[in-house]
């Protein structure tokens, strides 16, 4: 005698959630900021966090400790517009950025321009 076969259960796969790359930015209010992390040499116990803005041009940087995540620097950065220092640490952003570039173009054996040898 026959009996009824049993029907398989669809598997359903489950990928594991990951944080969003962009986050709401506080100035314009789309999601086109980005964070990124980058390690400073001279220091062991923080890195360097690099906020970027793709629609207003919101661009900041700033030394966080090293279990700081992507959020928690989101949540610096919102504290920061909120209490209008954005001035501050775009000012330090622009230094920043020639200390690095200085720094790339010396281990490239370049000459950086604007200096004069004395």
């Amino acid at each position: 005698m026959g009996r009824r076969r049993k029907r398989r259960k669809k598997l359903t796969i489950r990928r594991p959630w990951r944080p969003s790359r962009h986050f709401m930015c506080p100035v314009c209010g789309q999601p086109t900021l980005t964070i990124d992390f980058h390690d400073i040499e001279d220091s062991g116990d923080s890195k360097m966090a690099i906020v970027r803005c793709g629609n207003c041009g919101l661009n900041l940087s700033m030394e966080v400790p090293l279990p700081y995540e992507k959020i928690d620097v989101y949540a610096r950065v919102v504290d920061i517009v909120e209490e209008g220092r954005l001035e501050e640490y775009s000012a330090e952003a622009g230094s920043l950025e020639e200390e690095e570039a200085e720094s790339v173009e010396a281990r490239e054996g370049a000459e950086v321009p604007g200096r004069e040898e004395v």
